[in-house]
């Protein structure tokens, strides 16, 4: 395995320092010096010098200099591929990462003549519905339940060719980030500057995110498999201020909503339920009197929700969740089938697309960090000049 890249080049410039450190030890022995000259007797100088083994003390300097290069350059994070092996749905680099397969020769050609496009689609409509309530926040998921939704959501897309996408996001109230699209770029984007609150709204409420979904972002979609993932702890403030019938009917009615949604529009709603059992306090949340508010996962509720519309339930209390194969083998399994569909489309903005497809495609290359190499050989160095002895070894007579 070769190094192709490094992750962290800003500090290249440390390497610099060995000279500071090759200066420290040439200053500190003429320093050395020049206090034995000042204050030691002849005949102890001579004694004293004699006792040192000027080899093994350079064999020392030079093996902490080496110690400290390996360092430096384990913190420049060297990678190398893995053998270049990638999902084995990933294309090559070389290949279109676009799911219209529209070369650039197309795309001159058809700007020449005047034609219609011909794009090929996935028949697939996916909306992620995705809750940026307060807590969210909680870092029982590292670093934060949000960003770990969000690095699902960008793990998810990577894996996709294809399939239309679609941002809704969710407190007490839902805001439609991005309609269904096939422009991935945009998506990554927009999903970027998604934050805690991001709709200004507190709480969180099911019902009026799912009906936005169900009754208007699904409901021109001619598509054949059409799947909505909710990503959320599954804290509800209108469930959470229920007891017994109440609360039961409250959860009744949002299961029947989403049973509805697969039996009338064929919507399967998968949920991924992010947080533990035991919970985290939310930071800067407090209840009516004056106390810390913990959130904890909520997993019966989500399963509830999948098993009505016939999705999968997930629970990532697991922050090394492999999210890709969990869609590529639960979610999107034996539902794959192209469309072709023929489209007026500005040549030059479908130019700009591919290019954009084709930027975001040629980053998905897997690459295995390597600093623990360095690193390991570093401590090695350490360790042997740690047991090299400055001084001669006596010969008993």
């Amino acid at each position: 395995m070769f190094i192709e890249t490094y992750a962290n080049l800003s500090v290249v410039y440390l390497f610099l320092g060995v000279f500071l450190l090759i200066g420290i030890y040439l200053w500190s022995h003429h320093w050395k010096a020049a206090k034995m000259a000042q204050f030691a007797h002849v005949r102890s100088m001579a004694k004293i010098a004699d006792s040192i083994s000027k080899p093994q003390k350079i064999c020392k300097r030079i093996l902490t200099c080496l110690a400290y290069l390996l360092l430096v350059f384990a913190m420049m994070r060297p990678q190398g591929s893995l053998n270049n092996k990638l999902d084995e749905n990933t294309p090559d680099n070389n290949e279109k990462k676009i799911s219209s397969s529209i070369s650039m020769e197309d795309i001159q050609s058809k700007k020449d003549t005047g034609e219609k496009v011909i794009v090929k689609e996935s028949a697939r409509d996916i909306i992620f519905l995705l809750d940026v309530s307060a807590s969210m926040g909680a870092e029982d998921l590292y670093p934060n339940r949000l960003s770990k939704a969000k690095e699902m959501i960008g793990d998810i897309l990577s894996v996709l060719d294809g399939e239309h996408v679609g941002l809704v996001v969710f407190t007490s109230v839902p805001s439609v980030k991005s309609i269904l699209t096939l422009d991935y770029s945009y998506f990554r984007d927009v999903l970027g500057k998604v934050r805690i609150n991001d709709n200004d709204f507190a709480g969180t409420k099911f019902g009026p995110a799912l009906n936005e979904i169900i009754h208007k972002q699904f409901d021109f979609s001619e598509n054949k498999y059409k799947d909505l993932i909710i990503i959320t702890d599954g804290g509800d403030t209108d469930i959470e201020g229920l007891s017994g019938a109440d609360r039961t009917a409250m959860e009744e009615k949002i299961y029947d909503l989403c049973e509805e949604a697969y039996l009338d529009q064929g919507i399967r709603i998968h949920t991924i339920g992010l947080g533990t059992k035991a919970g985290a306090i939310v930071r800067n949340v407090q209840d009516s009197q004056g106390q810390q508010v913990k959130s904890r996962l909520n997993e019966e509720f989500l399963k509830n929700i999948s098993q009505r519309a016939k999705g999968v339930a997930i629970s990532a209390a697991d922050s090394f969740l492999d999210i890709k194969e969990i869609y590529k083998s639960r979610i999107a399994a034996g539902s794959r089938e192209e469309i072709g569909r023929e489209v007026e489309v500005d040549p030059d903005k479908l130019q700009e697309l591919v290019e954009k497809q084709k930027e975001e495609g040629e980053q998905k290359v897997v690459y295995k960090e390597l600093y623990p190499f360095p690193v390991l050989l570093a401590l090695l160095l350490l360790s042997v000049e740690f047991f090299i002895p400055e001084k001669k070894r006596a010969i008993r007579k």
